[in-house]
């Protein structure tokens, strides 16, 4: 296994892509987490006919070009942005209550405008307004004029797209400026399922925070298989947390490639896109990540990719959508309760 680093940035994903293939001769590859690199570098492993298997990265034009050689096992933007949306309507139907006004947040590469772009449509189709429409580039220092934008707008829920960095500012200022929103802030994985994310904003600024998952945070808690609590437990060594979104979407990757690789036979490569377009997992660790199934439609999308939709309360993240992923004790809390309430 030969590992690269694109440094988050696009061109040295792009170069890196280059030199493992030409240089390392290898015969797949995995990443890239963010859909920025993700897009240009596996744009080279196509033109290379080399297979790329996709870690992370949710910008749905990934697997919407035409390509023969990428595949993807997790979700693509519209099916985060659907879950959001559909969360909101499950608590609704529950309590009776729910927002009609929604504010827009988000970093401004790849991943926030594909994401809010779905976001909207979906907004619109079930009958409630967007209020706030608010991109900022990445690497904020200062997020005041924004709040106060947000604060003006007064949206009923908020949702927002943000790495880590920024993620841990925002949430800080949120939390000095006491802005109530109602039915609260939803965030769509990236920093919110960053474990340095928690330990760097205070516990009351992410109370009761909803955050689009890419797996299920507390099915550590009911789920016996072996792999995963062993995977658990050598990464909570190593990290000094559980395992996180990523790192499950690592662990199921890497139970998919031991599949393709036992049915290919073969490093070559062809063979190994061949046997990734007939894989149709159904059971086993590759679906400790969460999933039903993963198999691939003819753009090398998994259809079958879903996450949950947590919410932190008392300092536990917990599943609140969907409803089958609940475990029994979790009870959402919906309405918030405002800020001079808690």
């Amino acid at each position: 296994m030969i590992f690269a680093d694109s440094q988050s940035k696009p061109d040295v994903g792009a170069a890196e892509t280059e030199r493992l293939i030409q240089r390392e001769k290898v015969a797949m590859i995995v990443g890239a987490y963010n859909s920025a690199v993700t897009f240009p570098a596996s744009e080279v492993a196509e033109r290379y006919k080399t297979p790329w298997l996709v870690t992370g990265a949710v910008k749905d034009e990934i697997t919407e070009r035409g390509f023969k050689y990428v595949f993807r096992p997790n979700n693509k933007a519209q099916y985060d942005a659907r879950e959001q949306i559909d969360a909101i309507d499950l608590l609704k139907q529950e309590t009776g209550k729910g927002p009609a006004r929604i504010g827009l947040f988000y970093e401004g590469t790849d991943w926030g405008r594909s994401h809010v772009a779905a976001i909207q449509k979906l907004v619109t189709a079930r009958g409630m307004q967007v209020v706030l429409n608010e991109s900022y580039p990445p690497n904020q220092v200062d997020f005041s004029a924004q709040l106060l934008k947000i604060r003006a707008a007064k949206p009923d829920a908020m949702l927002v797209v943000a790495y880590t960095p920024d993620h841990i500012l925002f949430s800080r200022q949120f939390f000095e400026n006491k802005i109530d929103v109602p039915y609260g802030i939803h965030s769509v994985g990236g920093g919110s399922e960053d474990p340095g994310f928690y330990k760097g904003v205070p516990a009351k600024a992410v109370e009761y925070l909803f955050v689009q998952e890419d797996w299920q945070v507390d099915r550590i808690k009911a789920d016996p298989t072996p792999e995963l609590q062993d995977a658990n437990a050598r990464f909570k060594k190593e990290f000094g947390y559980e395992i996180n979104s990523y790192g499950a979407q690592g662990l199921s990757n890497l139970y998919v490639i031991k599949d393709v690789l036992e049915r290919s036979a073969s490093a070559d490569k062809e063979k190994i896109r061949s046997a990734l377009a007939a894989t149709d997992i159904t059971s086993g660790p590759a679906l400790s990540i969460g999933y039903q199934r993963i198999s691939f439609d003819e753009q090398g999308q998994n259809t079958h990719a879903h996450g949950v939709i947590s919410q932190n309360i008392r300092g536990e993240r917990r599943t609140v959508w969907p409803m089958e992923n609940r475990l029994k004790d979790t009870k959402p809390v919906w309405p918030l309760p405002a800020w001079a309430q808690r």
